[in-house]
C-alpha cells in the first residue's frame, strides 16, 4: 500500500468534513426518530404523522435527482453550506412553530437542505479521497453514519421520553449549526481540493459548461445531465439491498416486541459496531482486488440477516443478525456507493453521487411500503424471510448485468 503523502487519507481536509457530515447524520438521525413522538404530543392523528414522515422522504428524493447536476455545474462548497444552513433554519423552526400544519411545509424545505447538503459531502469526499486507495477513504467516511445511526437515535428517544421534545430539537440543531460552523471555517481551504482540475478549469472552480472552453463534453441526453449512466448498475443493486434494509428498520422492533424481545436497540448498537469493524477491511480488499467479492460478500450477508432476523425469538439471536446486517448491510453501502464514483470524470462526480443516494433513497421507501403489506398478510417473521430474497437478487443482477464491466474494470482506475 502507497503511503506517502499524496495518497494519505486522513488530511485535514479529510477530517474536517467527516465530522461535517458526523454532526450533519447526528442531527438528521435525531429528527427523524424524534420527529413522529414530537408531532404525535402536538396532537396529530397516525395518518398525520406518516404525512409529516413521507413528504420529508419524497421531497428529499426529488432533489437528489437535481442535485447532483447543481453541484456539479454551480460547485460544492456553495451547494454544502446551503443545504446545512437550510437544514439549521428547519429544526429550529420546529420549536418555534409547534403547529402541524406549518411543520408539514416545514418537512418540504426540510428535505431540500438535506437533500443538497447530504449529496454534497459524499462528493467532495470522492473529490479529495486519494484515488489509489479510494475503496478504503469512502469506508472510512462512510462511518460516520454508522456511528450517528447508531448513537443518534438512542439519545432522540431518552430525550423525548425524558426531558421533553424540545430538548430533542435542542441536541438536533446544535449538532447541524456545528456542522455549518466546520464547514463555514474550511470552506476556502476545502474548496481548493474539491473539483479537480479539468482542461481549462481551475481547481476548486465549477465546471464550465458543456462544450464550453473547458473542454467538458456534453451530456449525450437530457436525462444523462440529471443520471450517471456508470452509476446505474450498482445503484441498482443497493436500491435491491434497501427493499430488505426498508424492512428492517421500519418493522424490527415491532417484531422483537412480538417476540417477547424489548431490547432491540442493541441490535442497532451491534449492527453499528461491525460496520465501523468491517467498512475499512472491505475497502482495502476492493482497492487491492475490486469489487466483485465484496458485493457477493455483502449481499448474501444481506439475505442472512433477514432470515435470522425471522427466526429470532431471543436477544443473543436478534445481535447475531446485528453482527451479519453489519458485514451486510453495511459493506453493501460502501462498497456500492465506492463503485458508483470511483471511475466517473471529476466534473460528473456530484450526477454519480445523486444517481447512487436517489436509487438508495427509493429502495428504502419501497421495503418500508412492501414490508408493511407483506407482514400484514403474513406476519413479521414471514415476511423477513420474504424479503431475504431482494439482496439475493441484487447478487445475481450485479454478476449477470455488470460482467463485462467487472472485467474490464481495474481497481484503482482513474476516471478517463
Amino acid at each position: 500500500m502507497d503511503a506517502s503523502p499524496k495518497n494519505e487519507i486522513f488530511t485535514r481536509d479529510f477530517v474536517v468534513l467527516a465530522t461535517v457530515n458526523l454532526a450533519l447524520f447526528f442531527g438528521f438521525q435525531m429528527i427523524t426518530v424524534g420527529m413522529p413522538v414530537y408531532v404525535d404530543q402536538l396532537g396529530a392523528d397516525a395518518f398525520t404523522v406518516g404525512i409529516i414522515t413521507s413528504i420529508f422522504t419524497i421531497t428529499a428524493t426529488l432533489v437528489r435527482v437535481f442535485a447532483g447536476a447543481i453541484l456539479d455545474r454551480f460547485g460544492r462548497i456553495g451547494t454544502l453550506i446551503s443545504g446545512i444552513a437550510i437544514m439549521a433554519c428547519m429544526v429550529i423552526s420546529y420549536a418555534i412553530f409547534p403547529i402541524i400544519g406549518v411543520i408539514i411545509g416545514l418537512r418540504v424545505i426540510h428535505g431540500l437542505g438535506w437533500g443538497l447538503g447530504s449529496t454534497a459531502t459524499s462528493t467532495i469526499a470522492a473529490d479529495i479521497i486519494p484515488k489509489k486507495r479510494f475503496a478504503e477513504g469512502m469506508g472510512y467516511f462512510a462511518m460516520t453514519n454508522a456511528v450517528a445511526g447508531a448513537l443518534a437515535p438512542a439519545l432522540s428517544i431518552f430525550l423525548v421520553q425524558g426531558p421533553g421534545s424540545l430538548y430533542m430539537l435542542g441536541i438536533s440543531a446544535a449538532f447541524t449549526i456545528l456542522a455549518l460552523v466546520l464547514a463555514l471555517a474550511d470552506a476556502k481551504h476545502l474548496g481548493k481540493r474539491s473539483v479537480p482540475s479539468t482542461p481549462g478549469n481551475a481547481p476548486g472552480k465549477p465546471a464550465p459548461r458543456p462544450n464550453g472552453p473547458g473542454g467538458q463534453p456534453a451530456p449525450a441526453s437530457k436525462l444523462d445531465t440529471f443520471f450517471e449512466r456508470r452509476a446505474l448498475l450498482p445503484a441498482t443493486a443497493m436500491l435491491l439491498v434497501n427493499i430488505a434494509f426498508g424492512s428492517i428498520t421500519t418493522f424490527i422492533a415491532l417484531h422483537a416486541v412480538a417476540q417477547g424481545v424489548p431490547q432491540i436497540t442493541w441490535y442497532f448498537v451491534v449492527y453499528a459496531i461491525t460496520t465501523v469493524a468491517s467498512r475499512p477491511i472491505i475497502g482495502k480488499i476492493i482497492d487491492r482486488r475490486g469489487y466483485r467479492g465484496p458485493s457477493v460478500f455483502a449481499t448474501l450477508c444481506t439475505a442472512a440477516t433477514l432470515a435470522l432476523i425471522g427466526a429470532s425469538n431471543s436477544l443473543p439471536m436478534f445481535c447475531l443478525a446485528g453482527a451479519l446486517g453489519g458485514l451486510g448491510i453495511g459493506s453493501a453501502m460502501g462498497t456500492f456507493q465506492a463503485m458508483a464514483v470511483a471511475t466517473v470524470p471529476p466534473w460528473r462526480r456530484g450526477v454519480a453521487t445523486s444517481t447512487y443516494f436517489v436509487f438508495f433513497d427509493l429502495g428504502i421507501a419501497i421495503g418500508s411500503f412492501a414490508a408493511g403489506i407483506i407482514a400484514g398478510a403474513v406476519g413479521y417473521a414471514a415476511m423477513f424471510q420474504i424479503m431475504a430474497v431482494f439482496p439475493i437478487l441484487a447478487c445475481l443482477f450485479f454478476l449477470v448485468a455488470g460482467k463485462e464491466r467487472l472485467a474490464n474494470t481495474r481497481p484503482n482506475a482513474e476516471a478517463d
